[in-house]
Protein backbone atom coordinates (compact mmCIF):
# COMPACT_ATOMS: atom_id res chain seq x y z
CA UNK A 1 0.00 0.00 0.00
CA UNK A 2 2.99 2.58 1.06
CA UNK A 3 4.45 1.61 -2.35
CA UNK A 4 1.39 2.36 -4.37
CA UNK A 5 0.87 5.37 -2.52
CA UNK A 6 4.50 6.80 -3.13
CA UNK A 7 4.42 5.74 -7.10
CA UNK A 8 1.44 8.07 -6.91
CA UNK A 9 3.20 10.87 -5.08
CA UNK A 10 6.09 10.47 -6.81
CA UNK A 11 4.55 10.13 -10.28
CA UNK A 12 2.62 13.30 -9.57
CA UNK A 13 5.70 15.57 -8.47
CA UNK A 14 7.57 14.19 -11.72
CA UNK A 15 4.32 15.57 -13.89
CA UNK A 16 4.22 18.61 -12.17
CA UNK A 17 7.80 19.58 -12.05
CA UNK A 18 8.26 18.84 -15.46
CA UNK A 19 5.68 20.69 -17.38
CA UNK A 20 6.97 23.71 -19.25
CA UNK A 21 4.86 27.09 -19.79
CA UNK A 22 5.06 27.49 -23.52
CA UNK A 23 6.09 31.47 -23.99
CA UNK A 24 3.30 32.42 -25.99
CA UNK A 25 1.07 32.24 -22.67
CA UNK A 26 3.48 33.93 -20.77
CA UNK A 27 3.78 37.28 -22.67
CA UNK A 28 1.45 39.78 -22.68
CA UNK A 29 -0.85 40.35 -25.98
CA UNK A 30 0.08 42.20 -28.31
CA UNK A 31 -1.80 45.50 -28.31
CA UNK A 32 -3.75 44.71 -32.00
CA UNK A 33 -5.15 41.38 -30.45
CA UNK A 34 -8.42 41.59 -28.35
CA UNK A 35 -7.72 40.15 -25.28
CA UNK A 36 -10.20 37.30 -25.45
CA UNK A 37 -8.44 35.42 -28.29
CA UNK A 38 -5.58 35.17 -25.52
CA UNK A 39 -5.70 31.39 -24.33
CA UNK A 40 -6.13 31.62 -20.41
CA UNK A 41 -3.05 29.88 -17.79
CA UNK A 42 -3.88 26.23 -17.21
CA UNK A 43 -5.26 25.84 -13.70
CA UNK A 44 -2.83 23.65 -11.18
CA UNK A 45 -4.09 20.99 -10.18
CA UNK A 46 -4.41 20.19 -6.60
CA UNK A 47 -2.32 18.11 -4.84
CA UNK A 48 -4.37 14.69 -3.05
CA UNK A 49 -5.40 15.77 0.21
CA UNK A 50 -3.21 14.47 2.96
CA UNK A 51 -4.63 12.78 5.72
CA UNK A 52 -5.93 14.88 8.31
CA UNK A 53 -5.28 12.47 11.20
CA UNK A 54 -2.46 10.82 12.94
CA UNK A 55 -1.37 7.87 14.28
CA UNK A 56 -0.43 8.46 18.03
CA UNK A 57 2.14 6.28 19.91
CA UNK A 58 1.13 4.95 23.24
CA UNK A 59 2.79 2.67 26.20
CA UNK A 60 1.09 -0.24 27.59
CA UNK A 61 -0.25 1.77 30.88
CA UNK A 62 -2.00 4.58 28.94
CA UNK A 63 -3.47 1.79 26.38
CA UNK A 64 -4.67 -0.08 29.29
CA UNK A 65 -6.09 3.38 31.05
CA UNK A 66 -7.61 3.81 27.68
CA UNK A 67 -9.01 1.12 27.45
CA UNK A 68 -11.00 1.25 30.83
CA UNK A 69 -12.92 4.80 29.76
CA UNK A 70 -14.21 2.86 26.47
CA UNK A 71 -10.98 2.51 23.72
CA UNK A 72 -11.14 -0.55 21.77
CA UNK A 73 -8.31 -2.77 22.21
CA UNK A 74 -7.07 -4.52 18.55
CA UNK A 75 -4.69 -7.31 18.29
CA UNK A 76 -3.46 -7.59 14.92
CA UNK A 77 -1.87 -11.22 14.92
CA UNK A 78 -2.53 -14.45 13.31
CA UNK A 79 -4.97 -16.38 15.20
CA UNK A 80 -1.85 -18.87 16.45
CA UNK A 81 0.28 -16.31 17.90
CA UNK A 82 -3.33 -15.02 20.22
CA UNK A 83 -3.67 -18.43 21.22
CA UNK A 84 -0.37 -18.48 23.17
CA UNK A 85 -2.03 -15.36 25.00
CA UNK A 86 -3.26 -11.52 23.99
CA UNK A 87 -4.24 -8.30 26.30
CA UNK A 88 -7.67 -8.95 27.68
CA UNK A 89 -10.85 -7.66 26.28
CA UNK A 90 -8.64 -7.37 22.99
CA UNK A 91 -10.68 -8.05 19.69
CA UNK A 92 -8.29 -10.22 17.17
CA UNK A 93 -8.17 -8.68 13.52
CA UNK A 94 -4.88 -10.22 11.66
CA UNK A 95 -3.39 -7.84 9.64
CA UNK A 96 -4.20 -10.07 6.38
CA UNK A 97 -7.74 -9.74 7.14
CA UNK A 98 -7.72 -5.73 8.09
CA UNK A 99 -8.91 -4.78 4.53
CA UNK A 100 -11.56 -7.09 4.38
CA UNK A 101 -13.07 -6.22 7.89
CA UNK A 102 -12.83 -2.78 8.23
CA UNK A 103 -16.48 -2.72 9.20
CA UNK A 104 -15.29 -4.37 12.63
CA UNK A 105 -13.10 -1.11 13.31
CA UNK A 106 -15.22 1.43 15.09
CA UNK A 107 -14.83 4.80 14.35
CA UNK A 108 -16.69 5.98 17.50
CA UNK A 109 -14.19 5.11 19.37
CA UNK A 110 -10.24 5.09 20.30
CA UNK A 111 -8.26 2.21 18.41
CA UNK A 112 -5.48 0.91 20.41
CA UNK A 113 -3.77 -1.41 17.80
CA UNK A 114 -0.75 -3.76 19.10
CA UNK A 115 1.28 -6.72 16.98
CA UNK A 116 4.15 -8.99 18.07
CA UNK A 117 6.17 -5.93 18.09
CA UNK A 118 4.76 -2.68 16.48
CA UNK A 119 5.34 -3.30 12.54
CA UNK A 120 1.90 -5.14 11.66
CA UNK A 121 0.37 -2.91 14.21
CA UNK A 122 2.20 0.67 12.30
CA UNK A 123 0.63 -0.95 9.22
CA UNK A 124 -2.72 -1.35 10.26
CA UNK A 125 -2.89 2.05 11.81
CA UNK A 126 -1.72 3.56 8.46
CA UNK A 127 -4.43 2.09 6.76
CA UNK A 128 -7.16 2.86 9.16
CA UNK A 129 -6.17 6.56 8.80
CA UNK A 130 -5.77 6.03 5.02
CA UNK A 131 -9.55 5.04 4.91
CA UNK A 132 -11.09 7.93 6.97
CA UNK A 133 -9.83 6.84 10.88
CA UNK A 134 -9.35 9.64 13.45
CA UNK A 135 -8.89 8.25 16.46
CA UNK A 136 -5.96 5.65 16.11
CA UNK A 137 -3.05 4.52 18.53
CA UNK A 138 -0.43 2.16 17.87
CA UNK A 139 0.89 0.53 21.34
CA UNK A 140 4.73 0.91 21.59
CA UNK A 141 6.38 -2.88 21.79
CA UNK A 142 3.37 -4.89 21.06
CA UNK A 143 2.60 -7.55 22.86
CA UNK A 144 5.98 -8.28 23.92
CA UNK A 145 6.07 -5.28 26.27
CA UNK A 146 2.53 -5.91 27.57
CA UNK A 147 2.71 -6.05 31.46
CA UNK A 148 3.36 -9.46 32.84
CA UNK A 149 0.81 -9.37 36.10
Amino acid sequence: MKKIIMFSLFAMIMTAGCKETPKAETQAAPAAQPAAQVAPAAEPTPAPEAPKATITNVEWAQALEMQKNGAVLIDVRTPGEVAEGTAPGSINIPLQEAEQRIGEFPKDKDLLIFCRSGKRSMAVSNFLIQNGYERVFNVVGGFLAFPKQ
